[in-house]
Order: C-alpha cells, then structure tokens, then sequence
C-alpha cells in the first residue's frame, strides 16, 4: 500500500485504486461512495478520462467493482456516482456482481439548471447506482425533521408477499380484499405502531410521523453543482455537493463506521465523513487529487 497521509481517523492511499482493493481485508468497509471516470474520452493535467469503448470500460470497472464488493461488510452499501454514459453499463454489470436483488434504487442528482445546447437536449442529471452487500441486512436511516406528515402504507393492486393480513387495535387489515398491498415488511409494521405513529383512516393504513419522505430525485438547490465554466472550484472543475454526501452517509453508515471512497478526487466525501464522526479511507492515482484533500481537511500538503 502507498500511504500518502493518516492520522487514525483518516487514511489516504496514492496509488491504483484496483491495488489497494486487493490489499485490504473482507469486510472492512460499511459504505462505499464512487464519483467513478465518466470515460468522457476528456484528458486532464492529472489524468485521462478516457477508458476506450464502453466494453472496454466494463472490463476495466469489473475487477475493481468485484473488490469493492469484497471489502464491503455483510449490512454494507454502495453507490456508484455515474452520467448518462456510463450507468446502463455500470447497471448491469453491478446486477452481476451484486445480484439483482441487491440493487436498491436509481439515484437522478440534478446537477444544473438548463444551459444552451446543441443538437441534443440539454444534460441535467447524474446518476447515482446503489446497492447493498445483502438485501435481507443493510443500514438506512430514515430522514426526520420537524413537523408530522402523513403518508399511506399501501398501494394499489394485489402484489403477491404483499398480501398478508395485519392487525391494528381491534381492526384487522385486509388489503388484498380491496386490491391493495403493503409498501412495508410486518416488521417494519409492528415498529412503527410501537412508536404510535400508525393511523387508520376509512380503515386504510397510514403512517403519522416526523419522517421526511426523500425520493430518488434530488434536485434541492443544494445538490446543484457550484462551479461555473469560466471558472474552477476548489482546485477541480466538478467537486459534488457536501449536501450529496451527507444525506448518503447519513442515510447509510452509523457514527464510528468506515467510508470508502476509491475515486477520491476534490475530496468531498473525505471532508463530510469526518464532519460526521466516521472513519476515512480515500484513494486516487493523482497528487492533486490527494492534496487537494489534505488542503480541504486543513492539512499541510506533502512537498513533492
């Protein structure tokens, strides 16, 4: 391993993320966060993001994705920070690797407001692939804010698994009888009339919390990307949000876990996992990259 930096809360390897991988140890890592090469064919005065066709790209991503899988704890997550160009690729191979029933959801970060374009329409969004190691045992912590909202436990049409009969108080309820299925597991159920937050209205299922309902679109103004392009920022043209990483890490991890993240780059999330009292691992090929990091830490670059 290349250590470039560590203060035992916080280690940064300079080196090929695949070698790395490779030297770390199963299931070391909770949560795993990748702002990936978008093989743009784009060259850069620290590196090439440029990985041939996307069949080659898959073959370069398959031995890294497969480590990165390893390394993972058995309630581990991953997301996988991608564009248009890379994420039905990166899809598949991911069902692969992680299984189909490991893959959660497809994240859309709105990353602009609209620019001029030309032939096309204009490019908004990247996308942010997220699976867990295991889909029976994974860490997510719901959202919670300041006032109550209401939101139904169900959905229309019968949905096999989805069917069974639960009961509240004195009422038992029947959903498949009306065409209905649950959203929520019997467990997630029972959890949540332990803490009293389920209501039944018309003798349906709700659910009456302080819960802040998130979706898979996240186009807050503060996931908005803040750099211009007459300008740089932060040393790199297209650092991500903090706002990005503290939903995902708080989402995902508990305090005192470790988060990896093997495509280091401006260093977000090195910086939003220490706000958040977890452990850092961090790796890029590129000296900027590391220092950039250091710097955003406040520490004092390595003289090259």
């Amino acid at each position: 391993m290349s250590l470039y930096y560590s203060d035992g809360h916080t280690t940064i390897y300079k080196q090929d993320n695949l070698e790395l991988l490779r030297d770390m140890k199963s299931e070391s890592v909770d949560l795993i966060y990748c702002d990936i090469l978008y093989n743009t064919g784009k060259v850069f005065d620290d590196y090439s993001d440029d990985l041939g066709s996307p069949e080659e790209a898959m073959e370069w991503y398959r031995p890294r994705i497969e480590e990165m899988r390893r390394v993972l704890s058995s309630s581990g997550s991953i997301f996988i920070h991608c564009n248009w160009r890379m994420d039905s690729y990166m899809r598949i191979l991911m069902d692969e690797i992680f299984g189909t029933n490991c893959f959660r959801n497809r994240i859309y970060r709105q990353h602009s407001k609209e620019r001029g374009f030309f032939s096309n329409f204009d490019s908004q969004m990247d996308i942010i692939l997220y699976y867990v190691k295991d889909h029976r045992n994974f860490v997510f912590h719901e959202i919670r804010g300041e006032a109550k909202r209401i939101v139904p436990l169900f959905e229309n049409g019968d949905l096999p698994g989805r069917d069974d009969i639960r009961s509240f108080e004195d009422t038992t309820i029947d959903l498949k009888s009306l065409n209905k299925h649950w959203l929520i597991s019997a467990a997630q159920f029972d959890d949540m009339k332990k803490a009293g937050e389920i209501k039944l209205i018309d003798g349906l299922p709700y659910r009456f919390s302080d819960v802040i309902p998130v979706g898979n679109l996240w186009n807050e103004p503060e996931m908005l990307d803040t750099y211009t392009r007459t300008g740089v920022a932060d040393a790199y043209d297209t650092p991500k949000p903090e706002a990005v990483l503290d939903r995902i890490i708080r989402v995902a991890s508990n305090p005192g876990d470790t988060v990896a993240d093997f495509f280091l780059g401006g260093g977000t999330t090195a910086v939003v996992a220490g706000k958040l009292g977890r452990k850092f691992i961090g790796c890029d090929i590129s000296s900027k990259a590391c220092d950039v990091t250091l710097m955003k830490l406040g520490v004092k670059a390595k003289e090259n």
